[in-house]
């Protein structure tokens, strides 16, 4: 299982980094349309605009890539972990026992 994690948060790291990066960038960008707006004329501001509902569009669709495939790494770690749960009941049984002792001993501890 552990192996099967590690390939899963492999596969989408670079996703992740790119992500950031692109979305930095169109902040960037933003925030130097923002600074400037106030001396732009009517007819820039008319040629500016597709360009930044371009880069909004461009933004919106990658926060969209990174939703599936946030989605797809969940449920391929839900796959996973299920999966463990199967082929191994008695750990797993053993494993929320414990977490539930210490839980209930934080708790009781807690008075």
């Amino acid at each position: 299982m552990d192996t099967q994690v590690k390939g899963i948060n492999s596969m989408f790291t670079p996703t992740t980094d790119q992500l950031i990066g692109d979305l930095k960038k169109v902040v960037e960008d933003s925030q130097c349309l923002l600074a400037d707006v106030g001396t732009y004329s009517e007819n820039k501001l008319a040629v500016t605009r597709p360009a930044v509902e371009a880069k909004l569009r461009f933004a919106k669709e990658k926060l969209e890539d990174a939703r599936d495939a946030l989605t797809d790494r969940t449920k391929a770690f839900a796959d996973s972990t299920h999966q463990y749960a199967v082929d191994n009941p008695w750990k797993t049984l053993g494993i929320a026992a414990a977490g539930l002792a210490a839980l209930g001993y934080l708790f009781m501890r807690r008075d």
